[in-house]
């Protein structure tokens, strides 16, 4: 049960990364929390933007869609996949812009998506792993 206590919802990511971003000279205009659309992050620094896609490790306690206590393996790939293809028309819109997709630092999401997350670089992606102690290591 703990373990589970210990997974990233998005929102979590998303707020411990903004920490992350700010303490590391970046300034956050824009975010997304709960079932908000458009871009989960948009940062900028020294006039560069980055924009961010971030994913959970399991869903908010107060979702209507929650059936699981935390995302599955094909759930996981789904969501990175989607990030993908999000990832890749955000660049089509802001080509100049860095882009990435963050995932919590989950011994399982990694175990699941690890081995493909440092591909993302041949895209153009940057990818971010986000420790639930604020902790962000780039592939």
């Amino acid at each position: 049960m703990n373990e589970i206590k210990n997974k990233l919802t998005e929102d979590e990511t998303v707020l411990l990364l903004i920490d992350y971003l700010e303490a590391n000279g970046y300034v956050i205009e824009d975010y997304c929390l709960g079932h908000k659309r458009g871009i989960d992050i948009v940062s900028s620094k020294n006039n560069k933007k980055f924009l961010i896609e971030v994913k959970g490790a399991k869903a908010n306690d107060n979702s209507p869609i929650k059936k699981r206590k935390f995302f599955d393996s094909g759930q996981l790939k789904d969501h990175l996949g989607k990030a993908i293809v999000k990832s890749i028309e955000t660049q089509k819109v802001y080509n100049d812009a860095e882009v990435g997709i963050a995932h919590p630092d989950d011994e399982y999401i990694r175990k699941t998506i690890g081995s493909v997350t440092p591909e993302l670089k041949k895209l153009g992606i940057s990818h971010l792993w986000v420790n639930k102690n604020g902790k962000v290591e780039f592939d």
